[in-house]
């Protein structure tokens, strides 16, 4: 049970400007990268071999694998409850989510009907998506299952950023703040549900449709998806613990003013 506070925390901005700048440093530098590449594989300047998706995969994957312990490193001399922490952990992770489904299954939902994932050994600007198709073919070979996942996938990740553009507003009241967070819990729950439905369905089948050997299997469909897998019921946890608050705060406060 979540009991009310000395201090109020601060559930639009819960992070410590350190934090916050390591949290948009680590964004910036994987969206220059990805330009970077796209751009030099497009032109030709670099060859879109297995070398370079290795290197690649190493430099954004490793920072975005391990960007979510910082959210434990605390700032000097600050003291946080595990309330301040689910904040932030909510807020961190709804965009994190967002961002992946609508920045990677939205381009291969978009891609389908136009045939955008034939094979090629020139994937061009598609590269991106084009290597991780090499590690899990279900992204290029039409599988049903992948194409309705994609739908849930971008529908459910717009919902939840348009959820989380409203919870980093200050002025945002209680009851709307209990809504939004509602909607991230439910967001989050079908999240974690196409997740592990995602993953099941490919250990049933025998692993038959990774590729690229070790890296493709323990770099790019295991190792980059642990934080989709391990966060969720984190963050749904988390949710609970504000939404438990401010429901407690709320009905404290009506009943302050009816008497």
């Amino acid at each position: 049970m979540t009991t009310l506070l000395d201090h109020e925390p601060n559930f639009a901005h819960p992070w410590a400007p350190r934090r916050l700048r390591i949290y948009a440093g680590t964004a910036l530098f994987t969206a220059l990268v990805f330009v970077v590449l796209t751009i030099g594989v497009s032109t030709g300047i670099v060859a879109p071999t297995f070398t370079t998706d290795v290197v690649a995969n190493l430099i954004f994957g490793i920072p975005v694998m391990l960007l979510p312990f910082v959210i434990l490193w605390n700032a000097p001399g600050e003291k946080r409850s595990r309330l301040d922490k689910a904040a932030e952990l909510t807020l961190f992770y709804l965009p994190y989510t967002a961002g992946s489904q609508i920045g990677y299954e939205l381009v291969f939902l978009i891609g389908h009907p136009f045939g955008l994932w034939a094979p090629t050994t020139d994937p061009g600007w598609k590269w991106l998506w084009w290597q991780y198709g090499l590690a899990d073919t279900r992204y290029v070979s039409g599988n049903p299952w992948t194409f309705a996942l994609e739908v849930v996938g971008v529908a459910t990740g717009v919902t939840v950023f348009v959820a989380w553009t409203r919870l980093i507003r200050s002025d945002l009241t209680t009851e709307s703040r209990i809504r939004c967070l509602w909607l991230a819990f439910a967001g989050c729950a079908i999240l974690m549900s196409s997740t592990a439905v995602y993953f099941l369905a490919e250990v049933g089948a025998g692993f038959t449709d990774i590729g690229q050997g070790g890296f493709g299997l323990w770099f790019k469909f295991i190792g980059e998806n642990v934080p989709f897998i391990v966060l969720p019921p984190l963050v749904l946890y988390s949710i609970y613990l504000q939404i438990d608050y401010l429901t407690r705060k709320a009905g404290r406060a009506a009943v302050v003013k009816l008497s």
